[in-house]
């Protein structure tokens, strides 16, 4: 087939929305003619055309796209970006139908930003459109957020409230309703996608682990053994939740003198985190480790025995899923991506009633496997094996190639709806 991607956020790389937008463009690849639409702005243009004249893809056709210089200011600023986003994807709509007038594609597919609440340019389209998977509904509870500082605060608010007022937006409802499929990433975005009007919504993750990359976390060692050591590794903002993770450490700590917390990352958030450690009397065993580079993230990833992640809204969690295919058992809060990863075999997902309670959840689950070593044991073997059935790129690409032709054949059977596509 010929295939329309728009992959605004996109560049040859492992990382992030770039990244999985690389990826869909491989994979799409291996059966079909593909082109992308790749904003041309954030160094993408840069990045990736180098790449391609040393590593030629044939039948791949890269469109960089941008807005006129007047508003490219917008997209070079984070308090802007979101309104510049919104400008391209409306801007696309007359560029994707001089393409389609052009080359005539058989599908088209949103692959980033992966986010439910941002309309896609493909939607005037009438053709069979995938809509993500796209994520970033999750909103934890209100006694959650009480607990932040005033900024972090006001920045869920801001969060919240610019969710809301998109969601209100006809083009975004038009997206929905022109979606073919629309993929959710957690059980919170299907339930967005499905509220806005989404006719087909199926959960599928946002990203899975490349063969290359499962041999080796296969080749970490097993759990050693010795005190626990639990790790954390991301970014320090406060949507992250480690000062959940110091907390439930510090209650678990106090009855397992040797034990040990890690972070590994930095941000603006570690201040705050380092005065929560300090509050716990227990600072000398929750050790900092600063910005890692990947291979020592590995190395410290070897030597834990188990990973705490509870984040208020993390829209899939790569690290946790990372840390699955190490075979280290993963708590989390039951709420967005890492949730959809977590099995009571392989892991933890704490209610999320309110802070105290999860708290005292994760104490309660670094009891039980410290205390209990074959049971930690299990678990590490069941969450290799949980990836390697649910979570590869063999899996999951292969889910996505069948939804291509799924996608196909339901726009066939739906002749009442042709024109529709063309609302706002």
């Amino acid at each position: 087939m010929k295939i329309l991607l728009s992959t605004y956020s996109c560049f040859p790389g492992e990382t992030s929305e770039p990244g999985n937008a690389w990826r869909a463009i491989n994979e799409a690849l291996r059966e079909h003619e593909v082109w992308a639409v790749i904003a041309d702005a954030h160094q993408y243009r840069e990045l990736t055309e180098p790449w391609l004249k040393e590593h030629p893809l044939p039948n791949f056709h890269p469109i960089f796209y941008g807005l006129s210089p007047a508003w490219q200011w917008l997209g070079s600023h984070a308090a802007t970006g979101t309104l510049y986003y919104h400008l391209w994807q409306e801007k696309l709509r007359e560029r994707v139908r001089e393409l389609h007038a052009r080359v005539q594609f058989d599908l088209v597919h949103h692959v980033t930003y992966a986010r439910y609440w941002s309309p896609s340019g493909l939607r005037v389209l009438d053709l069979p459109f995938i809509w993500g998977p796209v994520g970033a509904a999750e909103t934890p509870p209100r006694s959650f957020v009480r607990e932040l500082p005033l900024r972090q605060q006001a920045t869920e608010a801001a969060r919240d409230g610019i969710r809301q007022l998109c969601e209100q937006a006809g083009s975004l409802r038009a997206t929905a309703r022109a979606a073919t499929i629309a993929l959710g990433i957690t059980r919170e975005s299907c339930a967005a996608l499905t509220r806005l009007g989404a006719r087909r919504v199926e959960q599928m993750p946002q990203t899975a682990i490349p063969d290359t990359s499962l041999a080796a976390f296969s080749a970490l060692p097993p759990i050693p053994p010795g005190p626990l050591r639990v790790i954390s590794v991301g970014r320090l903002v406060h949507w992250k939740g480690f000062y959940l993770a110091i907390r439930a450490f510090a209650e678990f700590a106090r009855t397992s003198p040797a034990a040990e917390l890690w972070l590994a990352g930095d941000g603006p958030f570690r201040a705050e985190l380092e005065r929560t450690a300090a509050r716990t009397g227990l600072a000398a065993r929750i050790k900092f480790l600063g910005a890692l580079a990947y291979p020592e993230v590995l190395t410290r990833l070897g030597q834990a025995h188990v990973m705490l992640h509870p984040a208020l809204h993390e829209g899939f969690g790569n690290v946790c899923l990372e840390a699955l295919a190490a075979g280290r058992p993963v708590a989390c809060l039951d709420i967005g991506g890492p949730a959809t990863q977590v099995t009571p075999e392989t892991g933890f997902a704490a209610p999320a009633t309110n802070p105290a309670e999860a708290v005292t959840a994760l104490a309660g689950f670094l009891h039980r496997i410290d205390r209990d070593r074959t049971l930690l044991a299990a678990m590490s073997a069941a969450a290799r094996a949980h990836v390697e059935r649910h979570f590869t790129m063999r899996v999951v690409n292969g889910r996505m190639r069948e939804l291509y032709g799924e996608a196909v054949e339901l726009h066939a059977a739906r002749p009442a709806s042709r024109g529709t596509h063309l609302a706002p």
